[in-house]
């Protein structure tokens, strides 16, 4: 017979060494926070003319160091704007001391751009974060969100990996650590690693404990083609692609109409109902952000295997080149913004090509009742394609004189056509031609 002494003290010495390695599992997130404040920085952009849909006024957000040496740091382009912007940042704790950054990269799909600092005014403990370009997020892993969140300064919020999941085109980590206004642009760290996986980008409204970041694989091969000197830009196929809910699949739902001399340049190219599967001797995608992704630094034609009608071909494709957006271009004028539509759709072209974006309130613009969205259909009787080219005429007039303009405004008055046309007049006053990068 055992004794019960014996029994209980064979038990403790069993499960002695259980708890010390359940502790040791844990992660450190003291020490990994306090690497995340000497990588992580404020970001404040100010924008005066905003092209849509973004605002006037300024904005903070989040940023973090992805290159100490170079002082390049990576937040959301929804921070950095993609319109004529002042963009600063602060380090540290400091609330006043406010340093002046170039906008090196703003992408044209993602939610992503690249800033510059003159190295010497990042403190001397700055460090680079430590991307997670390969690793797999698993649901249920343990993340930290990080950044600024309504100004209160490096502030982490814990959760898990809901899922990794796509809305629309984009590669989302959706987590229950809360992200707040502020907390834009900065790093999603993984708990056991101290790595970035995702840039925080959004919470839902109405939804306390749902927010995205922007899976980090999707964004180092666009920094990776930085590196080396080439454009990282999204050029577009010319198709739509077939949608499911919210998620865009790889499917074609439709080819945009092009012009015999096309078609016979770029051969048969893609039809309504192909599956698109991978790059001709590449691997397979399971996603429409992963076909993106591949297609970035890749100019003229592309060759891609796809499914149609049972059957696997290899098909070339003819890219349309991406239009950066820092490379813009706007016009100011009798308190006006006007802009160049961005459409891929050559269908759409017999649509207006200027639009209004921004109007100042209480302004000539204002007054007179034209509307943000108004397309410019005439100004003094032609119809303008750029706005420089709009720039040029309006120059040769004097700020007194009076411009016709015939706008086209859409319209679900009348169920039979689906605009209206107005004339007003404007006046050439406060004329300046600005761009994005500005």
């Amino acid at each position: 017979m055992i004794d019960l002494r014996t029994a209980l003290l064979a038990t403790a010495l069993i499960a002695i060494p259980l708890a010390p390695a359940a502790a040791q599992s844990e992660p450190d997130l003291g020490a990994m926070l306090v690497q995340a404040q000497r990588f992580t920085v404020k970001v404040r952009g100010t924008v005066l003319w905003p092209f849509a849909p973004e605002q006037l006024g300024t904005g903070l957000g989040t940023g973090f160091i992805i290159d100490r040496d170079k002082g390049l740091i990576l937040t959301n382009a929804h921070v950095a704007k993609r319109s004529p912007a002042t963009v600063e940042i602060a380090l540290g704790d400091s609330e006043s001391d406010w340093v002046p950054v170039q906008r090196v990269y703003v992408d044209n799909h993602l939610d992503v751009a690249v800033l510059r600092v003159a190295p010497d005014k990042l403190p001397a403990d700055a460090t680079a974060a430590k991307l997670g370009c390969a690793r797999t997020v698993k649901q249920g892993s343990t993340v930290v969100a990080y950044g600024h969140p309504i100004s209160l300064s490096f502030s982490a919020t814990r959760g898990i990996v809901s899922s990794v999941r796509t809305l629309n085109s984009h590669e989302f980590v959706q987590m229950d650590a809360n992200i707040n206004p502020g907390n834009s642009g900065g790093p999603l760290l993984a708990a056991d690693v101290a790595q970035v996986i995702g840039i925080n980008t959004a919470n839902i409204p109405g939804a306390p404990g749902l927010g995205l970041a922007l899976a980090i694989r999707h964004v180092c091969p666009v920094l990776d083609l930085l590196n080396r000197g080439a454009d990282p830009s999204l050029p577009s196929l010319p198709v739509y692609w077939l949608k499911q809910g919210r998620l865009e699949t790889l499917t074609v739902a439709s080819d945009f109409p092009r012009r015999d001399a096309d078609k016979t340049a770029a051969g048969e190219g893609l039809r309504p109902g192909d599956v698109v599967q991978g790059l001709t001797g590449g691997a397979r995608f399971a996603s429409l952000p992963e076909l993106y992704t591949a297609l970035r630094g890749r100019q003229g034609e592309v060759k891609l295997d796809v499914l149609r009608d049972g059957t696997t071909l290899a098909i070339a494709a003819t890219l349309i080149p991406a239009r950066q957006p820092l490379k813009r271009q706007g016009l100011t004028v009798f308190g006006l913004l006007v802009t160049e539509r961005v459409t891929l759709d050559s269908a759409d072209s017999t649509l207006p090509p200027l639009r209004i974006e921004f109007i100042k309130p209480g302004e000539g613009a204002a007054r007179i009742g034209l509307q943000t969205w108004d397309l410019l259909d005439r100004v003094g009787g032609q119809r303008f394609a750029t706005v420089a080219a709009l720039y040029d005429w309006l120059k040769t007039k004097s700020p007194t004189d009076k411009v016709p303009v015939l706008v086209r405004r859409f319209s679900s008055a009348d169920p039979r056509v689906s605009a209206d046309y107005y004339r007003l007049e404007i006046q050439p006053t406060d004329l300046r031609l600005i761009t994005a990068g500005e």
